[in-house]
């Protein structure tokens, strides 16, 4: 059963201490996506707005101009064919706040697409709702959800408004901004929709690399929801990992989130960046693992070790198995328990920074 809004459980207290940690900065601040998840990804959660996805008839009755705002030919064609929209978010939660040239940043950790809800369930809207809306405003007052968790089955208290306070109940990185928001048209014709240029620009020619980019768009971005559980695209998978990483941020540490590597050691963040660098998706079949952390410079790659997954023999002998490959590939692997980060963060970054820094 999802609960609307919750913290995360059985946070260390000495993470408290850490600036913005039990509550938001005072002031505007921007979210570096493209800095996390790189141009590609970010710009393409960037075009994800207004109704979607773009379809080549709507464009053909517009002269060719896609605004946020429906124009009059669109809502027609959407009336015609019968379309509902449901409305989707891209929720972003963040690590932290730093501070760049006068400029207040959020560091994400956790990247999610969020449908709105009624009773419990994904909401829909009619095209007359559309026709009235408008949508090039619907980010205004800065809406975000509370107590988003993305560890857990509480998905939030959509809020609107700027400034919000928190408090140690309700922590910063339980805050879900929403990023983007566009409206899901229930009846698109997939072999109409087009892709953005932008993106394609960065695959260049081949076709190959633009059917995996398709499948991802359609599988994540335009797949109707059937619940309100948030459909992850990006970040930490656990509270302990998220835990170290806030530690290792004060001490001025910023490695990559969940990154892939390869046998033949090529390291990839996101399959965006694959893709980019004129890799398909198939290639990930040949990963020798996915690292919670890398430091790309000093090739160190960091995994949080959960007690429940790397104790039994079985799970020791795969580490093992999968340490001997990195070193092979001249990457270095540390691992690092859970019970290790519980009982303090600060000392398992301190370990981190001084391999780093060595």
């Amino acid at each position: 059963m999802a609960q609307e809004a919750a913290d995360i459980e059985n946070r260390p207290k000495e993470l408290f201490k850490l600036p913005n940690y039990g509550y938001l900065p005072y002031g505007s601040f921007q979210i570096d996506l493209n800095g996390a998840l790189g141009d590609f990804l970010g710009h393409d959660l960037f075009d994800l707005d207004g109704n979607q996805p773009i379809e080549g008839s709507i464009l053909k009755l517009t002269g060719g101009l896609i605004n946020v705002n429906s124009s009059d030919e669109a809502i027609e064609f959407y009336r015609g064919r019968g379309d509902d929209f449901q409305m989707i978010n891209v929720v972003v939660c963040c690590y932290a706040f730093e501070e760049r040239d006068g400029q207040l940043f959020g560091l994400p950790y956790h990247l999610s697409l969020r449908p709105a809800q009624k009773r419990g369930l994904p909401s829909s809207v009619g095209v007359d709702w559309i026709d009235k809306i408008h949508l090039e405003r619907i980010l205004d007052g800065n809406p975000d959800y509370m107590g988003f968790n993305p560890f857990s089955n509480a998905f939030g208290l959509y809020c609107v408004g700027e400034g919000m306070p928190v408090n140690k109940q309700m922590c910063s990185d339980v805050i879900g901004f929403v990023y983007n928001t566009y409206f899901l048209a229930s009846k698109y014709d997939k072999s109409d929709v087009l892709d953005p240029g932008l993106c394609t620009s960065l695959l260049g020619e081949s076709k190959a690399l633009l059917s995996d980019y398709r499948k991802f768009r359609f599988s994540r971005y335009f797949k109707p929801f059937d619940n309100i559980e948030p459909v992850k695209i990006w970040g930490c998978d656990s509270p302990i990992e998220l835990f170290l990483l806030q530690a290792m941020h004060s001490f001025g540490l910023k490695p990559t989130i969940q990154t892939h590597i390869l046998t033949d050691g090529t390291i990839f963040p996101t399959l965006q960046t694959m893709w980019e660098g004129g890799v398909r998706t198939k290639a990930l079949s040949k990963t020798i693992t996915e690292v919670d952390f890398y430091f790309a410079e000093q090739r160190v790659a960091i995994f949080v070790d959960s007690v429940a997954h790397h104790s039994s023999e079985e799970a020791i002998a795969k580490d093992k198995t999968i340490d001997d490959k990195l070193e092979a590939i001249r990457i270095r692997s540390i691992r690092i328990s859970g019970p290790d980060i519980m009982n303090s963060p600060i000392a398992c970054a301190q370990r981190v920074f001084d391999i780093i820094e060595n």
